[in-house]
């Protein structure tokens, strides 16, 4: 296939850039660090929550095709609003921030001098998604070791799960929740999958080579993958950006689809609290995770350690 340039993120109004991520991935803790950029417009997973508002609809048989603008559809994703509520309580969405046209047109016409938006790479999954990347961004791509991402998953899930009322097989803590289930049910047992798939794309439509960050490396020596990631989308640099406020007020800033979203402690309660990047935790041994860790970090391996090498 042939190469297509990106367009031209600065121009006169600064860069415009999409980090693409698989859950827990250090993503968030990230996204506080480009907050820091005078001028940025912070969105945070607008993608990602147009994914889940469809896949509730998909389970609760409203649809069979999916719905991806707001026009003629304004039914279905009030219902959509409403069950993204029901999983995570004290929250308000709104439903006509819910669909992939309707975000696409705001990144497209944001007016900001610098815009970065933080997503989750399995919400392009089919080519019927990927019409809807915004145009005039720059493209990276964050990874890390599958034992670690499917480690903290599972924990995550679990709280989610627990505090929304929604575990399956009266799990009693912790211990005896099987994450396998519930990673197939909600499609993350291939999120490396549908991150190289997409980091594939992105190389063979839009721009040969897309950045790749890894995690670790990232945590262990912030300043220059911070550095080489500013000026690879067009970002202003300073080492100003690796110290951040520890509340998670910040986030009150950041475009979401609704509100409260930020409150949110089994995903975000770390990261949300956290003021720089701290040293990666240890890879754990393949016999020291539980079977379910162990079963989707070995189906990752291949995909991850491609990436890796770039």
């Amino acid at each position: 296939m042939s190469h297509v340039p990106n367009d031209n993120p600065g121009g006169k109004s600064g860069g415009r850039a999409i980090l693409w991520m698989i859950p827990r991935s250090i993503s968030t803790a990230f996204t506080k660090c480009m907050s820091g950029i005078p001028g940025c417009e912070v969105w945070m997973e607008p993608f990602d929550f147009c994914h889940f508002a469809l896949n509730g609809l998909g389970k609760l048989g409203i649809i069979k095709d999916e719905p991806l603008s707001y026009d003629g559809h304004e039914k279905e994703f009030k219902i959509a609003a409403e069950e993204l509520e029901n999983f995570s309580p004290g929250t308000t969405f709104f439903p006509e921030r819910l669909s992939y046209a309707t975000i696409r047109k705001s990144l497209e016409e944001s007016t900001s001098k610098y815009v970065f938006v933080k997503d989750d790479s399995y919400t392009m999954s089919t080519d019927q998604r990927r019409q809807f990347i915004p145009k005039g961004y720059q493209h990276a791509f964050l990874i890390r070791h599958p034992l670690l991402v499917y480690k903290s998953m599972r924990k995550a899930w679990f709280l989610q799960y627990k505090e929304a009322g929604k575990l399956k097989f009266k799990e009693t803590d912790e211990s005896s929740f099987d994450f396998r289930p519930y990673s197939t049910e909600d499609g993350v047992d291939a999120v490396f999958q549908q991150h190289h798939d997409l980091w594939t794309y992105i190389r063979d439509h839009i721009n040969p080579s897309p950045l790749v960050i890894d995690s670790s490396a990232l945590l262990t020596n912030p300043a220059p993958v911070i550095q080489e990631f500013c000026e690879a989308v067009g970002f202003p640099y300073s080492d100003s950006l690796l110290q951040w406020p520890a509340s998670p007020e910040v986030a009150k800033s950041w475009k979401w689809p609704g509100e409260n979203i930020y409150k949110n402690k089994a995903f975000l309660g770390v990261s949300m609290n956290s003021t720089h990047f701290t040293p990666s935790a240890a890879v754990p041994a393949w016999e020291e995770v539980t079977d379910d860790v162990r079963e989707l970090a070995e189906k990752a391996m291949p995909y991850y350690e491609d990436m890796l090498q770039h």
